[in-house]
């Protein structure tokens, strides 16, 4: 690990980091601050439930618990939208952070200096960690914040069961996007593969949650084993597939990191 090369990779960062953790803040705030007015609704919002397709609801994991509690208003779109965004930028950023010297023609620049390639992929899998666990850190704050204010009734066990699964989820998908950079063209936009890779992931999982005939699409999807919306109002940590996932996580990155250490570098 290079202290100078680390704050210099916070510093190149901060501008997306800081664009991308002000949306995932303000959405989180927004979809909480409107439950009050859902849960007025009671009954109807029970009616409403009742009249959408069987095969909807549980592509989105909706359920009558979905409206009578903050939690389960949360957990919808948490699974929808919070974790996709977190892991869109995390996963790009984990894409692109070891190859951008490469990338932008300074490559040679930085493998003169008196640092070793070793501590240039650490000091970067540094940065993108603290990256990761900031935005993360901020959004989870942000919802336990927001869940006291505009809620009285809260069910903590199964909010940590779902922020537990979507840091193991998010870490994965970021991983893969550094093991996508290491073994891809450093000139390709990985904005679209990225976002291909999550989105497509998350819709094998909701198309096989909504039709019996497909159920067998769960278990190409990482979203199958870290369930992230509330059944009938709860949610469990399911243990072994986080730790399955940290050790998938971990490979990804071991793999990424020799990848580096052995590649001809284009300065």
């Amino acid at each position: 690990m290079n202290n100078a090369l680390f704050f210099k990779e916070l510093k190149r960062n901060r501008k997306n980091t800081l664009i991308w953790t002000s949306i995932v803040l303000t959405f989180t705030m927004m979809i909480l601050s409107i439950f009050p007015s859902f849960s007025h609704m009671g009954e109807d919002m029970v009616k409403l439930m009742s009249s959408l397709p069987e095969e909807y609801a549980k592509a989105f994991g909706m359920d009558e618990a979905t409206w009578s509690s903050i939690i389960g208003f949360y957990a919808t779109y948490y699974g929808i939208y919070i974790t996709l965004l977190m892991g869109i930028y995390t996963a790009s950023t984990g894409a692109t952070i070891i190859g951008k010297e490469e990338r932008d023609g300074t490559a040679e620049f930085l493998l003169t200096r008196p640092i070793s390639r070793g501590a240039v992929v650490m000091t970067k899998l540094g940065v993108l960690g603290t990256l990761f666990i900031v935005v993360y850190f901020l959004q989870s704050l942000v919802a336990v914040i927001g869940m006291n204010l505009f809620a009285s009734e809260i069910n903590w066990s199964a909010m940590l069961a779902m922020h537990v699964h979507g840091f193991f989820l998010i870490g994965f998908f970021t991983a893969v996007g550094v093991l996508m950079g290491s073994m891809l063209s450093v000139k390709l936009n990985f904005m679209g593969p990225v976002v291909g890779m999550i989105f497509g992931t998350y819709f094998l999982n909701a198309i096989a949650s909504a039709s019996e005939a497909v159920a067998w699409l769960a278990y190409l999807s990482p979203y199958h084993y870290m369930p992230l919306t509330l059944e009938q109002g709860q949610l469990e940590i399911s243990v072994i597939p986080c730790v399955g996932f940290a050790a998938a996580t971990a490979a990804m990155l071991w793999v990424a990191y020799n990848r580096y250490l052995s590649k001809d570098i284009v300065g």
